[in-house]
């Protein structure tokens, strides 16, 4: 097998052309870094070299792209964000990088035909190695003229030499012998328990809240109250209706039209307007006669809509193209022109925009306004367009207790009911184990104190009921027989855990789950080592300015 494989790349050599990636290629290429020199304009270009490659440019950057993508496909990998793929983008040049400088060397035609019978592309239905799955791949490839010559072969040298200097990256993963003893151990420890519960929605302490606490609660969180920063606008509003008298009368063409490109909607209408008399008979097509009213006021609609745009469009291009001043006369003869008026906005936050009535895009835009740039462009809003208009910024202000002693006393009341929820949970633990060293089982001893309990017979972790809170079970690994936990706060109730046994099993040395524990945490171990090393190299071979950046 080896030999055919062996014969088959000297036969075709490094001309193997690179269909797949036309399919393969997704549109990471812009998601390093900004690209200046993908526009014709390199006035403000500027290199982002990365090893020696320069991710702004783009043949440089969609080359090192595509091998990515074609070692993902070779290797059975799937790339599900933006994040994992430049991760191995980065770390591919980072490692060919360091296999250059220690001079890894390519592999041999026969370690190569070798490397290529464990690629999962050209496994067979059989989970094995195919020749003819290989050929297929290859000419497949090979009849296409607009790939580029070469690459797959490319690829997988530069796959090998990465697995070279990987594997010593890595290391043989170490790890103490009693790592993978406690991980098996915990795995198949045996434990008998119950849990006790305790409602928080239901604990509704008395809190007396009166205001001398309240204004020391104030004093102690006042940012907490604190209002963002606000802007102060206006807008004009160019209603559509208001240009109606300047639509001229539709001809049947343009209403049949426009009857045609939104029939969808007129049939859908009219039919549930009118609703079929019998359940069963024909169905008679909605024509155009049946909805020309509808059409008729659907289409003047649009019309005063794209007029009212205009308007507003023009409005503000006014304001630029005239250098129009927010105080001045020729702002206020604007105004009186185009027929409209200042209509004053509640001052609001960043993040209030969007609990307005007002389109949140129209609001928003004004935080990006500032001096001669007082006005907005024109925004859809129900009913019409408008164009805002920024008159200022308010600080951001902490209000006074007065204004926000309904807020400080809610807050406070929920702060005092998780503190005494807390000591509630405090006195039940000791009330607990004060009753079961009385000899009381632990559910009968929980139901007396009101909480809800429940029994979990013998069980190991791997094996842990469906029902039981994972946090209880997380908490139980920790605990001896005999003991009842602290109260666990989880999915808004308390909980206590009481083990009543716990059985740790004895393991030994050939045991298949501990060796099985073991080579999984060596390879973790060297899969961690490996990866922080290649992290370290990606950092060190990124821009200056960015490794600064990273670093503070």
């Amino acid at each position: 097998m080896i030999s055919w494989i062996q014969h088959h790349l000297i036969r075709h050599g490094r001309w193997i052309f690179l269909s797949l990636l036309a399919i393969i290629i997704v549109a990471f290429v812009f998601t390093i870094g900004n690209t200046p020199g993908c526009t014709t304009d390199r006035s403000g270009y500027k290199e982002n070299l990365f090893y020696g490659i320069d991710l702004n440019a783009p043949r440089e950057r969609e080359i090192v792209i595509e091998k990515v993508q074609l070692s993902a496909y070779l290797n059975g990998q799937q790339i599900r964000s933006d994040e994992q793929f430049q991760t191995q983008l980065t770390s591919r040049i980072a490692l060919l990088h360091l296999a250059d400088e220690i001079g890894v060397p390519a592999p041999s035609q026969e370690t190569l035909a070798d490397y290529i019978t464990t690629k999962n592309a050209f496994r067979g239905p059989d989970g094995k190695f195919s020749a003819d799955v290989y050929t297929s791949f290859v000419d497949s490839m090979e009849s296409n003229p607009r790939a580029q010559k070469g690459l797959v072969l490319l690829v997988l040298e530069e796959d090998y030499r990465i697995n070279q200097i990987g594997s010593v990256l890595a290391g043989p993963g170490y790890l103490l012998p009693s790592e993978a003893l406690a991980q098996t151990q915990r795995n198949r420890t045996e434990f008998t328990l119950s849990t006790a519960q305790i409602d928080y929605a239901s604990f509704t302490p008395e809190i007396a809240a009166d205001e001398a606490a309240l204004l020391e609660y104030y004093e102690a969180n006042k940012l907490r109250y604190q209002i963002p920063e606000r802007i102060q606008a206006s807008y004009v509003f160019f209603k559509n209706s208001q240009y109606a008298a300047q639509v001229p009368e539709a001809t049947e063409a343009e209403l049949r039209e426009h009857f045609i490109a939104n029939r969808s909607q007129f049939v859908a209408d009219f039919e549930a307007n009118n609703p079929a008399s019998e359940e069963g008979a024909d169905e008679t097509p909605v024509t155009f006669a049946d909805v020309r009213e509808a059409v008729a006021q659907s289409y003047l609609q649009e019309q005063e809509a794209r007029i009212a745009n205009q308007a507003a469009q023009a409005f503000a291009y006014s304001l630029y193209r005239d250098e129009i001043k927010r105080d001045s006369a020729a702002f206020n003869e604007l105004l009186n022109k185009s027929q409209v008026s200042l209509t004053p906005i509640e001052p609001y936050t960043l993040a209030g925009a969007r609990q307005r009535a007002l389109s949140p895009e129209l609001l928003e835009s004004a935080f990006q306004l500032g001096g001669n740039r007082y006005y907005s462009d024109a925004y859809a809003i129900e009913g019409g367009f408008a164009v805002l208009i920024y008159e200022g910024r308010i600080a951001p202000e902490i209000p006074a207790f007065e204004a926000v002693q309904a807020e400080v006393t809610a807050d406070y009341k929920a702060e005092e009911k998780r503190r005494l929820f807390n000591e509630k949970g405090e006195s039940l633990q000791a009330e607990l184990e004060a009753k079961i060293s009385e000899g009381s089982a632990f559910v009968a001893a929980a139901e007396a104190l009101g909480l809800q309990a429940q029994d979990f017979e013998s069980f190991s972790a791997q094996e842990a009921p469906s029902e039981l809170n994972r946090s209880a079970l997380q908490t139980a690994q920790g605990m001896q027989a005999g003991e009842v936990s602290p109260m666990l706060t989880t999915g808004g109730s308390g909980i206590f855990v009481y083990v009543k046994e716990k059985t740790v099993p004895e393991i030994a040395s050939h045991d298949e789950d501990l060796v099985q524990a073991e080579d999984y945490l060596a390879r973790f171990a060297a899969y961690t080592s490996g990866a922080a090393f290649a992290n370290e190299l990606v950092f060190h071979g990124l821009p200056e300015e960015s490794a600064q950046e990273i670093s503070e």
